[in-house]
């Protein structure tokens, strides 16, 4: 049965446009709880949406559409989680109002999030509610008391009176529209190291809890993110000179202390340097971290496999020679799963300092 609406019922919330009247009550702490869990039944999906498996595919300009549009399709989730969560407030501190009190479904916050993203004024909307395809949506709100477009509006109001725009975390949305844009970034030297060559390089680094260690040239924080996922409290900083790698690593919450590596100093040595340098600085950047070893420590670094059958890198090879360096070839393939894949062929260089 189709839904006459009026704008003007008697006694709805809508009647005073710039009015929000909160009807004070006992708080309910089952019904809170169950919004509660509603939202929390969402994050696996919030998850994965805002980390698409597609992001971590071959970069393709067709992939990086369909990864923006996942992402984008999280955000939303994101909003309507939150919007569940300022209703099971309302019903924590006892001040739910009178047209939210039917809610008990997600769907039912995800309808009003999707009315109130169209914009229209209650006279539109009661239009978009009496076309029949749009009876799904009149169904969910009936279900939960809400029977005009004058309530529902009032609903979205009372909503966004808890969850403010400028209250919705921002960090996550700016962090996956910049990591969207670094995809296939044709930057100097930047080619993002894979998880399963972070998991490698981890495992050979011998970090402990006392560690304290130095990624150059961190770009976006591949090894960075895979250090401080297994070792959580560890003392970890890094280097980086691009802008919008910089930023990237700031969102994520990690240590900058220096931009330009061959130029960064410290008088307090690190135990570790685990990186992934620009091969076209490769040792400018390896003799420098080698400077800002304590003894003791342990470099771990990402090289071309040239450097064992080039000429050029002669001296370098005497000089693994004689730090005794451990190497250890990678599979052939290992940088196609970067976010900026490449074909050259690596290995990875573990040295010990006296």
């Amino acid at each position: 049965m189709q839904l006459s609406l009026s704008l003007f019922k008697a006694g709805t919330q809508a009647d005073t446009a710039d009015t929000l009247s909160f009807n004070f009550n006992i708080p309910n702490p089952t019904k809170a709880a169950k919004l509660r869990e509603l939202a929390a039944s969402m994050q696996k999906t919030i998850d994965a949406k805002l980390n698409p498996a597609i992001g971590n595919q071959r970069a393709t300009k067709r992939r990086k559409r369909i990864a923006q549009g996942i992402i984008a399709e999280g955000m939303e989730l994101q909003t309507i989680q939150s919007w569940l969560l300022a209703i099971a407030q309302m019903w924590e501190m006892g001040n739910i109002p009178e047209v939210l009190r039917g809610i008990s479904q997600k769907s039912q916050v995800e309808t009003l999030f999707r009315i109130s993203q169209q914009g229209k004024t209650p006279q539109e909307l009661q239009e978009t509610l009496n076309v029949e395809y749009n009876q799904d949506w009149v169904n969910s709100l009936n279900h939960a008391s809400i029977y005009n477009a004058g309530e529902i509006v009032s609903a979205i109001r009372e909503i966004q009176l808890y969850v403010k725009p400028q209250e919705i975390s921002t960090t996550q949305q700016e962090l996956n529209k910049l990591e969207l844009e670094i995809i296939g970034m044709t930057w100097k030297d930047f080619f993002p190291t894979p998880p399963d060559v972070c998991k490698r390089l981890i495992q050979l680094a011998e970090i402990n809890e006392n560690s304290r260690i130095l990624e150059p040239s961190a770009g976006s924080g591949c090894i960075t993110k895979a250090i401080v996922e297994k070792y959580p409290q560890v003392d970890l900083e890094v280097v980086e000179i691009n802008p919008t790698l910089r930023r990237i690593l700031e969102l994520k919450g990690f240590n900058l202390v220096g931009r330009d590596f061959p130029s960064y100093t410290t008088d307090n040595l690190y135990s570790h340097v685990i990186m992934n340098p620009p091969f076209s600085q490769l040792l400018e950047h390896i003799y420098h971290a080698w400077k800002l070893i304590k003894s003791g420590g342990i470099l771990i670094t990402i090289v071309p496999e040239s450097v064992f059958f080039n000429r050029k890198y002669q001296d370098f090879k005497e000089w693994l020679e004689s730090w005794n360096a451990y190497d250890e070839s990678l599979p052939k393939n290992a940088f196609i799963k970067s976010n900026n894949p490449t074909g050259v062929t690596t290995r990875i260089i573990k040295m010990h300092k006296p």
